[in-house]
């Protein structure tokens, strides 16, 4: 059994990955701001994401993560998405942003930690192979099942309101909030 210590470590090893800017863009201003809105997300710039995430997320460079590593990137995901208020998209040509509908930028409190924590092994264990381990393309699918649920008239691009619906399944937050 993998301690509490062990995950936060986990999480702040995955937080540096996720979170890194280089000084460069540090002194330049924000990495991230409104003219890095998205207003449109297809699924081809949604699977060069989902390698980018994936890619970054296989720190072993196993080729696959567990669900240790799914959990500890979703609740990193979750808790960034929360503070900064918004999802990063990231693509070939760089990154986008999603915002979150109805939040103000907080930390996750205990409960939703462990919601996240939850929902995320669920997900990990629906599109986890039978070796208990999640390859890049099963990461991908998992990804896309996202989009799919968000792509209300089914045409293949998340505009609007699904921009928002699938920023906040991205994030991992409730309906409720």
């Amino acid at each position: 059994m993998i301690s509490v210590a062990m995950k936060t470590a986990a999480a702040a090893i995955a937080a540096a990955g996720l979170a890194y800017t280089s000084a460069e863009e540090a002194l330049s201003g924000p990495a991230y701001g409104d003219d890095d809105r998205l207003t449109a997300l297809t699924e081809e710039a949604l699977a060069e994401h989902a390698t980018a995430v994936f890619t970054r997320a296989d720190r072993d460079r196993s080729g696959a993560l567990n669900s240790d590593e799914y959990a500890a990137l979703s609740i990193v995901s979750a808790e960034l998405a929360r503070l900064n208020g918004f999802v990063v998209i990231e693509s070939e040509n760089g990154h986008g942003t999603l915002a979150l509908a109805g939040l103000t930028p907080s930390a996750l409190s205990q409960s939703e930690h462990v919601r996240v924590d939850a929902v995320a092994r669920s997900a990990f264990y629906r599109h986890a192979g039978n070796d208990g381990l999640m390859d890049a393309q099963e990461y991908a699918n998992a990804q896309q099942a996202m989009f799919e649920v968000a792509d209300f008239n089914r045409n293949g691009v998340l505009k609007r309101g699904e921009l928002k619906a699938f920023a906040n399944k991205q994030a991992l937050v409730s309906a409720g909030v």
